[in-house]
């Protein structure tokens, strides 16, 4: 059972980040049979008769671009979405996203700058490029050319695309496709019941890292429980734990009803505006969870501990969105929920977040359980895990842990892709036997069609966008062949990849820097303190034969400064070494599957 204890903050690691690539599984039909290796080829076959029509062109789609706390108000961002170059920038009021490039000449418009014009009448702040300082609005209209006669009326004629843009989550998520803006407003974002109060409480524990491998082998990745045990031995489970999947299809109604159980939780105040189902969805099968799933059977310090009643749901929400619900016998549900970005062929860009009931302030009263006499302990024990404990360790230790998890995928999967492409195979040439491989096969499926359905548009950049989210062009080369081949150390850079733009990692590497530098200064002084009171006991004692008072007492004080001294020297080199061994995990930490 979870309590307020040293259990709870194991949940946020153990529990909850270990749920971080345990999770994704997904199929398109229906049915609620069982998937095994014999009707894989006729449910994925199935499931492209049926969802074709269904399937939006990737960029009619919101897609994650960043967290908000990572972007700098006060300059343009610039990003990168299925191969086009966005800039975002906060006006004053909202964020805004237009293409990366002026109307003037096409120079990048994120290399401008973010002021509030003098020929504004209203609070909001305009755009400008840098080269030529045109200027423009929060709907990219040009507002002002200053070459010309009339710079107003010479604006009038140009503009920069401008594209919808959401906030949730702590995510600002765009549609990249001005075409459609209207349609946007149609389409809800895929955020979770409990999200939606997780990042309220706990919004340093949100993670985003840069990814050395395209959306296709990621989402492949996430998707596919079963590398859990072997790519994340002794991490977040273990080898051992390699075992046959009995994944059980969700039909509708099913679905339905692990909605419906979200949104009922105490910790969760979402209403039935809030729903949104995903295309496909699983379960290991009810009984079953307690012996196939990696983080039940891993139980790490009995943290997950699982029995017949426990459960795990995975599914997929379409483009971006890949959702792990987990309920082990506790009762305290755990999600992992990750949001994956194309940027471009072999790059792209992941945010995850990892909920769980038991750091959560519940919404409402539990009408099934009745009071005790120790309720208002637990509340004490309940407010002191979330303020105290949690506050802490979901922000550096949560984003440690997560970059260690990705170290053990991107030694290899950045390699994948790069094998592929010089060997001229994709993924029809996979050898895939098992049950377990169904999921990332029908992901794929839909793929295929959404790469379809984008190039039906008749979009001009419909190659480039289906290019990033495939990483393969329309000739059938794989832009993998053009990316330089990157050393163990590239795959595992912690620094570039999400330190640096990282406002919890970068003011805690900050911190450490700072101690660093003191005891490096520190060092010397106390080294010398060292010494010279050394010195003193020396030069003491050898007047001790006199009987001198003053030298009596003159090697009694140097005595003891002289072990003070030691002390604080010996001290400060052990924490300077730790300083520095804590410094290395923000940039980089060997991996090895040895």
């Amino acid at each position: 059972m979870i309590s307020i204890s040293g259990r709870s903050i194991c949940i946020a690691f153990a529990a909850a980040l270990a749920t971080l690539h345990a999770s994704e599984a997904f199929s398109a039909t229906t049915s609620n049979s069982v998937v095994n290796s014999r009707n894989d080829l006729t449910a994925s076959t199935t499931a492209s008769a049926k969802l074709s029509s269904n399937i939006l062109p990737l960029q009619q789609n919101w897609w994650p671009v960043a967290l908000v706390n990572t972007l700098d108000e006060h300059s343009p961002n610039a990003e990168r979405v299925l191969n086009k170059d966005l800039v975002l920038w906060f006006d004053g009021e909202d964020w805004r996203c237009m293409d990366d490039m002026c109307a003037h000449r096409f120079a990048p418009l994120s290399e401008g700058r973010v002021f509030q014009s003098n020929d504004d009448t209203s609070n909001r702040r305009c755009l400008s490029c840098s080269y030529h300082g045109w200027e423009f609005d929060s709907q990219g209209s040009c507002t002002k050319v200053p070459q010309a006669l009339d710079p107003t009326k010479a604006a009038k004629s140009a503009r920069v695309a401008s594209y919808p843009v959401q906030i949730g989550a702590g995510i600002v998520w765009v549609w990249p496709d001005e075409s459609s803006s209207p349609f946007a407003e149609t389409v809800p974002l895929p955020i979770s019941p409990m999200l939606q109060q997780w990042e309220k409480e706990y919004p340093q524990s949100a993670y985003q890292r840069e990814i050395p491998y395209g959306y296709e082998l990621l989402a492949e990745n996430v998707i596919d429980m079963s590398h859990l045990p072997f790519s994340h031995h002794e991490v977040l489970s273990s080898r051992d734990n390699g075992v046959h999947l009995p994944l059980k299809m969700l039909s509708l109604d099913e679905k339905e009803k692990v909605w419906e159980k979200e949104r009922s939780s105490i910790y969760s105040n979402a209403t039935e505006s809030d729903k949104v189902l995903p295309a496909y969805q699983v379960e290991i099968k009810q009984g079953k969870a307690q012996f196939s799933d990696p983080i039940f059977t891993y139980n790490l310090m009995g943290t997950n501990e699982a029995d017949e009643s426990s459960t795990s749901h995975l599914g997929f929400y379409p483009p971006s969105h890949i959702r792990y619900h987990r309920t082990p016998k506790s009762g305290l549900s755990s999600n992992t929920e990750l949001f994956v970005c194309p940027q471009s062929a072999g790059k792209c860009r992941v945010i995850i977040f990892n909920p769980f009931e038991g750091g959560m302030k519940k919404l409402r009263v539990d009408a099934t359980k009745s009071k005790n006499r120790f309720e208002f302990l637990s509340k004490i024990g309940q407010y002191l895990l979330r303020k105290v404990i949690l506050k802490k360790y979901m922000g550096v230790e949560n984003h440690l842990l997560t970059s260690s998890v990705f170290d053990g995928d991107n030694i290899f999967l950045a390699l994948q892709g790069e094998r592929l492409a010089k060997n001229r195979l994709d993924y029809t040439d996979y050898m895939v036997p098992s049950s377990a491989d169904t999921l990332s096969k029908i992901f794929r499926k839909w793929l295929d069609l959404a790469a379809e359905a984008t190039r039906r548009t008749g979009c001009k950049q419909a190659d480039t966008i289906v290019e990033s989210a495939v990483g393969v062009s329309l000739d059938g080369s794989s832009p993998y062949t053009a990316l330089p081949q990157q050393s163990g150390r590239e795959l595992l850079d912690r620094y570039n990849s999400h330190t640096k733009s990282c406002p919890v990692c970068s003011q805690a590497l900050s911190k450490l820097q700072t101690r660093k530098k003191i005891l490096t200064l520190a060092l010397p002084t106390f080294f010398g303190a060292t010494g010279a009171s050394l010195i003193a006991i020396i030069l003491a004692l050898s007047l001790f034969e006199s009987a001198n008072l003053p030298s009596k007492l003159i090697a009694k004080m140097s005595t003891r400064l002289f072990g003070s001294c030691l002390l604080m020297s010996v001290f400060s080199v052990l924490l300077k070494s730790r300083t520095e061994k804590s410094i290395q995990k923000f940039y980089y930490v060997e991996h090895s599957h040895q």
